[in-house]
């Protein structure tokens, strides 16, 4: 297992408890971005709750939360991905989150293509993620790196998913 994604000018790092106030404090100060994708601020536990969040079957080894430390040691960026879901040769990435200040630089195409060579490295064949559909610089990122739509999920409260989420995969 190739330990993590390489991003040249980037330290790209597991997460641990540690970064816990930094990311929380990041995710509070970005309403935009949470009442747009979620419409609510962040929660309180927002980041405890991508630590254990896992689809059926699935268990912690299979998950991995890396940061992409900047410049001055502070986050830049957050990825989580599981390994092997929905089937065995696909990853997904559950959550590419941009500090307000990396945005708009490129970080989210090069920690695209980052993980693109370590999901390969580590026996993955595709590349699944959900992007909800009012972001439209994710999905237009998404669309110019050759993802294709798999399926429509639509909003539903008792799964806590107020907006619209297009489904999309590329092979590797």
């Amino acid at each position: 297992m190739t330990a993590v994604p390489h991003i040249s000018g980037y330290t790209v790092r597991s997460m641990t408890e540690a970064d816990t106030r930094e990311l929380q404090s990041l995710f509070d100060a970005d309403a935009d971005y949470f009442g747009m994708a979620h419409d609510r601020p962040a929660a309180s536990d927002e980041v405890e709750q991508i630590r254990k969040a896992l689809p059926p079957d699935k268990s912690r080894s299979d998950k991995f939360v890396h940061l992409i430390i900047g410049e001055h040691g502070r986050i830049a960026a957050l990825t989580d991905v599981i390994r092997g879901y929905p089937e065995p040769h696909i990853w997904y990435l559950g959550f590419l989150y941009l500090a307000k200040s990396a945005r708009g630089q490129g970080l989210g195409r090069r920690a695209l293509r980052a993980l693109y060579d370590w999901v390969r490295a580590n026996g993955g064949t595709a590349l699944r993620l959900g992007v909800v559909e009012a972001n439209a610089h994710a999905r237009h990122l998404y669309a110019t790196e050759g993802f294709v739509l798999q399926v429509i999920r639509e909003p539903d409260p008792a799964v806590d998913r107020a907006r619209r989420i297009l489904v999309l995969q590329r092979i590797l």
